[in-house]
């Protein structure tokens, strides 16, 4: 809980912390202070005019005097309204920002291990729930401020009755604390149930073209259906016990405030001018001590929100990368591998023992089965993983702490899926290497042998939409092709880059290829057919281990 209360001061920043804190005690003050005012003024009225207090202030000054505090009350709590706002969105924003700066800053073996869907829930619907966290901590501020300055006028109106109402109401709250772990246990089944919907929407909308074709629309949203059900039940539930627990403090406080009145008239005859005070502040006192104990139960409703991000972030910090050193490591020599060995877990070994040196601007064709370790070979000569043991090398430098950060600004991939970005195709190839000139995107262009973009609507500023939908699979790998070769990289990894490709648009992909010949050094990973016929070296990759063979250029295959 503490930890809680810390990470929240922090991401609200000290002053806009102590401004409501302020602002919040002067609304506080100002309520407490009317209350206290009531009695020489009802004073004042019975004895026409004059009142108890020893400065006796004319009945007109009160009254002047008690609209004032009620305007000052009313400015103050306006304020207080928009720093409270201010407040819950520098902690959603502060904590969503962190998150994913902590994401983005992560060693990629962390990032390859995490399930998507919830980190995207975490990001969206998780950091909102805190956001209400946040908009709660200025309630209970309020409330709390606003029962003790009640109390405190309540006591210097009538001590003794004071002190039995404020007993009463530490003993009724203390009533109430297994209600509020019930909520923290729903908050959590809350978080559970909305990482669920987000795992079967992602899978269900990442399918449709599957699931349209095996006819299975039905299904689909039976499995949606089953999981926003899962979450209305617990929500439900958390507003049943809610309801049950408001309704029987507002009961129990009503009765306690009828006996109480009934005594102080009745039994201990406390004069009018006192007790019409006195019932004022337990009128207004109720229903905030209700609202403290309702907004003390959605605060640990939302809790488990703010641990689960926070421990996200502190996983992703633990595992951040060091920053880049500068400059970055340039392949004129060659790149190698040296002893090097890797598990994603410790009883699954990805690769044992790799010994491989690639020459500077040389072509090598890496081919092997499924989970043979292809991908995380090309991911350790790319500087997104550090071995286990062994080393890595760009002429003799070691990739090792801000060098292979750095070293990845000297790579580029091609992926088997192409990334394409909403917006032009300038914009996606711009997003690579934002101050390239117009020269430098037409030759990156002609090197990928995507010339069809002239053709486009608009040509290099043609709106490609979200997702590309309106391009082929060829065109799209060519245009994600012509990104990766506007960086100039040392090294290009094509990752699967065709194996998705018809056998025309594999072929335009292998050309591509083979015009960078001698120009940076190409990576190319599990491919048939074209691609796997070009000129330059062949590796195997069989059980994390490699055997290679060279081999000849086919001679259909020309730049």
């Amino acid at each position: 809980m503490a930890a809680s209360w810390r990470t929240l001061l922090a991401l609200a920043g000290p002053r806009r912390a102590l401004a409501l804190a302020a602002l919040t005690l002067l609304v506080a003050a100002t309520e407490g202070a009317g209350f206290v005012l009531l009695v020489p003024l009802l004073e004042g009225l019975q004895a026409g005019g004059d009142t108890a207090l020893p400065l006796r202030f004319s009945l007109g000054q009160l009254l002047a005097g008690f609209v004032l505090l009620v305007g000052l009350r009313a400015g103050a709590e306006m304020y207080r309204a928009l720093i409270a706002q201010d407040l819950t969105v520098a902690v959603v924003d502060g904590l969503r920002r962190r998150a994913f700066a902590a994401l983005v800053g992560a060693e990629w073996k962390l990032l390859a291990r995490m399930r998507h869907s919830d980190t995207r829930a975490m990001l969206i619907t998780t950091i909102d729930r805190v956001g209400h966290i946040a908009a709660w901590f200025a309630d209970l501020l309020r409330i709390g401020l606003s029962l003790i300055a009640l109390l405190l006028a309540a006591l210097a109106i009538a001590p003794l009755v004071s002190v039995i109402g404020g007993l009463a109401a530490l003993v009724t709250l203390a009533l109430y604390a297994g209600l509020r772990r019930h909520a923290r246990r729903l908050g959590e089944a809350t978080t559970r149930s909305y990482e669920a919907i987000y795992r079967s929407l992602e899978q269900v909308l990442g399918s449709l073209r599957i699931i349209k074709s095996f006819g299975r629309e039905r299904a689909a949203l039976a499995d949606a259906d089953e999981a926003f059900r899962a979450l209305r039940i617990t929500e439900r539930r958390y507003i049943l016990v809610s309801g049950l627990a408001r309704a029987a403090l507002q009961i129990v406080a009503a009765g306690g405030l009828a006996a109480a009145l009934w005594l102080a008239a009745s039994r201990w005859e406390v004069p009018l001018a006192i007790l019409l005070p006195l019932a004022a502040l337990a009128v207004r006192a109720v229903p905030l001590l209700g609202s403290l104990q309702a907004t003390a139960q959605e605060w640990h409703h939302a809790l488990p929100a703010l641990e689960e991000a926070r421990a996200l972030i502190d996983r992703a910090e633990a595992a951040a990368e060091p920053p880049p050193t500068l400059p970055a490591p340039q392949l004129t020599s060659a790149i190698a591998l040296h002893g090097v060995s890797l598990a994603h877990a410790p009883d699954r070994p990805a690769l044992r023992a790799i010994n491989l040196t690639i020459a500077a601007r040389s072509t090598v064709v890496l081919e092997g089965p499924s989970g043979a370790g292809k991908s995380t070979l090309a991911d350790l000569l790319g500087g997104l993983l550090s071995p286990d043991s062994g080393t890595v090398t760009v002429d003799d430098t070691p990739l090792i702490g801000g060098a292979r950060s750095a070293w990845r600004s000297r790579v580029a991939y091609v992926q088997q899926e192409p990334v394409l970005l909403a917006g032009s195709v300038r914009g996606n190839l711009l997003w690579a290497m934002p101050d390239a000139d117009e020269p430098a995107l037409q030759r990156a262009l002609e090197q990928a042998h995507a010339g069809f973009v002239h053709d486009l609507p608009g040509g290099l500023d043609c709106d490609l939409g979200e997702a590309a939908r309106a391009l082929s699979g060829g065109e799209k790998q060519r245009i994600a092709l012509a990104r990766a070769l506007l960086r100039q990289p040392d090294l290009l990894i094509l990752d699967e880059a065709t194996s998705a490709l018809d056998p025309a648009a594999e072929a335009e992909i292998a050309r591509a290829i083979a015009g960078l010949a001698g120009q940076c050094t190409v990576l190319v990973i599990g491919h048939r057919g074209a691609v796997a016929q070009i000129d330059g070296r062949r590796i195997m990759l069989e059980g994390g281990r490699l055997r290679e063979q060279e081999i000849a250029a086919a001679p259909q295959i020309q730049p």
